[in-house]
């Protein structure tokens, strides 16, 4: 990459760099006193409803992902900076290829070129799915009846009766034990 377009992607990074870091303490300011502790506001919670205390979790959670999110960014940004020291800067880390100027204009700490993100996010997509398919035993009895396949199988006309999908399940085994019994 030539000098004066390293120069011009420095300028914008250390630019980005000064807006994130002006969010970032902008949040530290304008956050409420329980922001950056786990401390409760509220000398009891007797009188507040669960909602509430719910509401203020749900916020310190969300600020806090927010930040988080911006921290993140500056940390991508000083990546690219080193980057640039280094003279690898515009170079995909996967490829090898330079990364488009498009691309770096759009998203100066970009570290792939967009055939390898896309690729990459691709492959994430698939490990995805392949996580979410292994799936409970207890879901496939479930399903049956939810999609209404109410026949037990192929070659069987009997119709899928609860007990049945109860007799399913319980081949897996059960947890029954001595005090599961009751007294009767």
């Amino acid at each position: 990459m030539k000098k004066d377009q390293n120069e011009h992607f420095r300028y914008l990074l250390e630019q980005l760099r000064h807006e994130r870091m002006e969010v970032i303490g902008d949040m530290l300011r304008g956050a409420p006193s329980g922001y950056r502790t786990h401390e409760d506001s509220e000398l009891s919670r007797y009188d507040n409803h669960p909602a509430d205390i719910a509401t203020e979790l749900f916020d310190a959670e969300h600020n806090a992902a927010l930040k988080e999110s911006e921290e993140f960014a500056v940390r991508e940004i000083d990546d690219a900076l080193k980057r640039i020291k280094e003279g690898t800067y515009g170079i995909c880390g996967i490829c090898g290829r330079h990364i488009g100027g498009e691309r770096l204009e759009a998203l100066p700490y970009a570290r792939n070129c967009i055939d390898c993100e896309i690729s990459e996010e691709h492959e994430n997509k698939l490990d995805e799915i392949s996580k979410s398919s292994h799936r409970p035993v207890e879901e496939d009895v479930l399903e049956k009846v939810m999609r209404g396949d109410f026949l037990h199988g192929i070659e069987d006309d009997e119709p899928y009766e609860g007990t049945q999908a109860l007799e399913e399940v319980l081949k897996f085994g059960s947890s029954d034990t001595p005090q599961d019994g009751g007294y009767m």
